[in-house]
C-alpha cells in the first residue's frame, strides 16, 4: 500500500494551540490550528508525494520539520500510519518496532 496517514497531535499544554503548515505535491496547503489534546492529519501517497515537511508554531517557538521522507519513514510508522505527538520538547514519532515514542526533533 503506497498510501500513508501523518498525524500531528497537540499534547504542549492547556490552552495551547499548535499552528501547523505543511507543503507537499498534493497536499492542501491550508493552515492549521490545533488545539491541546486534539490531532490533524494527512494522506499521502509515497510515489507521488515523497516527502512532507511542515512549519510549526506555539507561545514564542518555529520550527520547520521533515515529517515524511519515504525513505527514512517507510519502516518506522506503523501500518501506514506516522503518528506524531508535539510536546513542549518537541516532536516524537511512535516507532512500530520499538513499540513507544521517540524524541525526533528537538
Amino acid at each position: 500500500m503506497a498510501d500513508y496517514r501523518m498525524t500531528v497531535f497537540n499534547d504542549l499544554a492547556q490552552n495551547i494551540n499548535l499552528n501547523v503548515h505543511c507543503q507537499a505535491e498534493g497536499i492542501d496547503p491550508t493552515s492549521h490550528s490545533i488545539p491541546f489534546l486534539n490531532d490533524f492529519f494527512w494522506t499521502v501517497n509515497i510515489n507521488t508525494t515523497p516527502g512532507l515537511s511542515c512549519d510549526m508554531s506555539w507561545c514564542s517557538v518555529n520550527g520547520h520539520f521533515n515529517i515524511f521522507d519515504a525513505k527514512r519513514d517507510a519502516t518506522r510508522c506503523a501500518r501506514n500510519w506516522c503518528a506524531w505527538r508535539v510536546k513542549q520538547d518537541y516532536l516524537y514519532l511512535f516507532i512500530e518496532s520499538r513499540k513507544r515514542s521517540e524524541l525526533q526533533f528537538t
